[in-house]
């Protein structure tokens, strides 16, 4: 029986014109020896305009070498419930898909000769795959995502689509936050449009040291993710901001 560890936990604060509208709460695992497996688990919670919270639960699970193995997305809105469900075999290469909703369930399956990563509704996994596929710093590298369309209602299975990393500065770079001093990598997210061009403009986003999990990500002038606190447990001695 494997025994999972706590090695990091945290929260992030999602910005609009400066005041906060969501909040995500967050820890990570891993199982002990050699081979354990890495557990990205994430609760975001945000109240809509009728009063109620939305509530987006992900765990997601990968391997040693950080290749996706388990995702699992689950929404809440009030009475309401949905829950997305992905499984890769790495052996065959089969992603299996699962939506279930009102109790219908909505099945899918794939072979993918690369190893995707899935995007997830939460901002710790948003740069995951960095740790798989590190940035080259001398030009943009390519990574394919699974998304799909189905949040409360089935809309089709799910799809492949690709994102570009590029490095801004070959060192790590002194940003502050909340009046804490931190040392980040700042690369650039950049997306592909319809037709298979890159958008330049892109989205800036400074990585940390821990698993390249994001510290901060600007998406416009009025729109930004930071982080409140991250407490590294693997340390004898607590880091934490």
């Amino acid at each position: 029986m494997s025994v999972k560890e706590k090695i990091l936990e945290g929260k992030y604060n999602y910005f609009n014109e400066g005041h906060v509208y969501t909040e995500e709460i967050f820890h990570v695992e891993r199982e002990t020896g050699i081979q354990g497996n890495f557990f990205f688990n994430a609760e975001v919670l945000s109240r809509v305009k009728t009063g109620e919270f939305l509530k987006i639960y992900t765990e997601y699970e990968v391997n040693k070498n950080f290749d996706p193995v388990h995702v699992k997305i689950t929404r809440q809105l009030g009475a309401q419930t949905s829950q997305e469900d992905f499984s890769i075999d790495l052996k065959t290469k089969v992603t299996h898909y699962k939506f279930t909703c009102d109790e219908k369930e909505n099945r899918f399956e794939k072979i993918l000769m690369s190893t995707p990563h899935i995007a997830a509704p939460c901002f710790l996994t948003s740069m995951i795959m960095v740790n798989q596929k590190k940035i080259d710093p001398v030009q943009r590298t390519p990574y394919t995502l699974i998304s799909s369309n189905n949040i409360w209602k089935y809309k089709g299975p799910f799809f492949e689509h690709e994102t570009y990393l590029e490095l801004e500065e070959l060192e790590p770079q002194k940003i502050i936050i909340d009046g804490n001093e931190l040392k980040a990598t700042h690369c650039k997210l950049l997306q592909v449009d319809s037709n298979g061009s890159i958008n330049s403009a892109g989205r800036d986003i400074w990585l940390s040291k821990y698993y390249y999990i994001p510290y901060l990500a600007k998406f416009d002038k009025n729109l930004e993710i930071r982080i409140e606190t991250l407490k590294n447990l693997e340390s004898k001695t607590t880091n934490q901001i």
